[in-house]
């Protein structure tokens, strides 16, 4: 019986370990990471990509060991707005991707129409994505 428990212990404890993903990156780290188009993603990540979103939003999605991260800035009443990844790092078994929005300057001439920023990236990663504004 203690046998048993002991061989149950060991198992329990080696499946709660870090996994594989993890030991791949080390604390603060930077990942690697890609800026795609609507054209490069797979077809299911397209469909959110394209939506018009009126308010911020995101979307990671895991397909087989590539992960797919889309920020949508939300509508904006003129042209000049952007967002850009900065950088993806490795802290606390996640990868977390930081971005910065990009706005026009006061004094710039801008589309006078409705826009809807937006940017995509791949990381081939499984772990799990947190994504944050720098």
């Amino acid at each position: 019986m203690k046998k048993c428990f002991f061989v149950f212990s060991i198992l329990f404890l080696s499946a709660c370990g870090v996994s594989k993903a993890d030991e791949r990156y080390k604390e603060g780290e930077t990942i690697a990471y890609e800026v795609v188009t609507g054209e490069q993603l797979p077809p299911h990540v397209k469909a959110l990509y394209d939506k018009q979103h009126k308010q911020f939003k995101v979307y990671t999605v895991q397909q087989d060991d590539m992960t797919y991260a889309i920020i949508h800035l939300g509508e904006r009443k003129t042209g000049g707005y952007g967002v850009e990844v900065t950088e993806v790092r490795y802290k606390k078994g996640k990868a977390i991707v930081y971005y910065k929005e990009q706005k026009p300057a006061p004094d710039a001439i801008v589309t006078q129409a409705l826009t809807y920023p937006k940017v995509a990236i791949k990381i081939k990663t499984a772990i799990p994505i947190e994504i944050k504004k720098k």
